[in-house]
Formats: structure tokens, sequence, C-alpha cells
């Protein structure tokens, strides 16, 4: 993988709070970055309509000159992994868990979706 930052960032003063999200950029036809991406020549022609694979995890079809799509799915892998893999985070998780049954219950699916989406983008 290449390295995405001079500077990896600390995630010691990052809460990765209820708010927080990871996500890659989906190139919609219609949209500012779909035009963008194909004026540029970041979208492969046709894989506007492979947003998803088979098994619902989202792919990213965007590449750039100096960055392919497979380094950015990796980058976004690492920084999930680096973010919520932490002690304090899964410490508070679990105490936010305890606290409510409903949000047990979905943070719990979250975490199996979050687990597929690992397992699904793994080299």
């Amino acid at each position: 993988m290449k390295p995405l930052f001079l500077h990896p960032p600390s995630y010691d003063g990052f809460d990765g709070g209820a708010g927080a999200q990871v996500s890659l950029a989906a190139p919609y036809p219609g949209t500012e970055l779909y035009r963008q991406a194909v004026a540029n020549g970041w979208l492969a022609q046709n894989s506007a309509t492979d947003l998803v694979n088979e098994r619902g995890i989202q792919l990213s079809p965007i590449s750039y000159p100096h960055l392919s799509a497979q380094d950015i799915f990796h980058a976004v892998q690492t920084f999930c992994r680096r973010c919520y893999f932490r002690p304090r985070k899964l410490g508070e998780l679990l105490a936010e868990m305890m606290g409510s049954w409903d949000l047990a219950k979905r943070r719990l699916r979250e975490g199996v979706e979050f687990f597929r989406f690992l397992r699904a983008h793994e080299a």
C-alpha cells in the first residue's frame, strides 16, 4: 500500500463518536463527483454501475494517476482498524452497549457489517 500521509494521523484525540463515519466516495451518475471523475479520467468506463459487489459491499471505482482504487480501499480499511480497534474505543463501545439493549443490538449489527467489510477487502 502506498503511504497516503506524510505524517500518519494520531487517533489519540479522535473519539470516533457516534457521528464519525468513514466512507468511500461513490460517483453516482448525475452527481458532480461523477462529472469530475469522467472529465478527469478517474472513472473507468462502465464502473459507475459497479458501485457494490454481489455481496452488497461498496466498491471504489475511482482511481487517480498516483493512487489506485485498491490503495484507496486499503487506506480506508487501515484507518478503520487503527481508529476503532483501540482499547479505549472498544471500552467506550462496550460501556454504551451495557446501558441499552437497543443500542447493543444496533452496535452488534454494525460490528458484523464492519467485519464483513474488512474481510471482503482483505488483499
